[in-house]
């Protein structure tokens, strides 16, 4: 969840993950025109905390699911790391996946980018429709995309974190799974 994270006594280096949360597939009335939401963006970093007394931490949630169709997906929301210390110049983002519209192959549900990390990802796009099928959701590196479905079959659930949703085919989209925030702490 959201909050704050305060250094323990005797920690001295942490290493900081951020996921930010995936996006909402879209919802299609028609048979398969609705594209599957991005996933999150991921970012990690070593981070020597001796001076650091603590950080504000933001989880990002998932894109809701769309139930009116049509209609595009929910953006996932970003999730944060903020080294207070530092007045935030120290600051890990993972952005949440972009919402994808529901119109006919439109496979703009990218995935989100991770920023000032040692190592940053970005989260697996978003499928658009593909012969009958609407699209299945982005995979994060926490997660798994909501699959892709076939007329009315239903919804492709994300699961994990940060994951993006499947697009709805004559259907709602699926919602997106919320991003995380871990802190390992050594001494």
């Amino acid at each position: 969840a959201s909050g704050s994270w305060t250094r323990p006594a005797g920690i001295t280096k942490v290493i900081v993950e951020v996921l930010g949360g995936g996006s909402s597939g879209a919802a299609s009335a028609d048979l398969d025109d609705a594209s599957g939401g991005g996933g999150g963006g991921y970012a990690k970093k070593f981070v020597d905390v001796s001076s650091v007394t603590a950080s504000v931490i933001t989880v990002g949630a998932g894109g809701t699911a769309v139930t009116a169709a049509p209609n595009v997906g929910i953006v996932g929301g970003a999730s944060s790391w903020v080294d207070t210390a530092s007045g935030g110049s120290l600051t890990l983002t993972g952005s949440g996946g972009a919402a994808p519209s529901n119109g006919i192959y439109a496979g703009d549900g990218t995935g989100g980018t991770g920023t000032n990390g040692d190592i940053n990802i970005q989260g697996g796009d978003g499928f658009p429709n593909n012969g009958g099928y609407a699209g299945k959701g982005g995979d994060s590196i926490f997660g798994f995309g909501g699959s892709l479905c076939h007329h009315s079959q239903g919804i492709g659930v994300a699961r994990g974190y940060g994951a993006g949703g499947g697009g709805g085919a004559n259907t709602s989209g699926g919602a997106g799974t919320g991003g995380i925030v871990i802190v390992w702490e050594y001494k």
